[in-house]
Order: structure tokens, then C-alpha cells, then sequence
């Protein structure tokens, strides 16, 4: 056991591959990540201790992000 929690790894939900940074909005305590493998986009939100939680996963953000 890694002692790791699973919230921290930087890893696809969906084949378990790679994440790379898309977005990262400091104002609004948000960030969007992106699957190297499959092109799955991540959506997380800061939570109150510090960590970050998955609000949504989706293969088309376009429907999503609102300017």
C-alpha cells in the first residue's frame, strides 16, 4: 500500500492514464485537466481542507465551459 489518498493522483478516471493542466482559474478555486490517452476532460473544484473534487468528467467540454 502506497499510503497515498486516491484524490491525489493525477491519473484518468476512466483508462487510468496520464492528466495534463488545461485550466486553472485561482479566482474561482476551479481547474480542468485533460487525459493524454483517451481525451477525457476532468472538471475539479477545491474543497474547504485544501483538496480538489471531481465535479464532472466528459469527452466535450464546449458544452460546459461558459465564458
Amino acid at each position: 500500500m502506497s499510503g497515498r489518498r486516491a484524490e491525489n493522483v493525477e491519473v484518468c478516471i476512466d483508462c487510468g492514464g496520464p492528466v495534463e493542466l488545461v485550466e486553472y482559474d485561482a479566482r474561482r478555486n476551479t481547474k480542468i485537466t485533460r487525459c493524454q490517452a483517451c481525451g477525457l476532460y476532468h472538471f475539479y473544484r477545491k474543497i474547504f481542507l485544501g483538496g480538489w473534487k471531481l465535479l464532472k468528467a466528459t469527452k466535450n467540454p464546449s458544452e460546459t465551459l461558459k465564458p
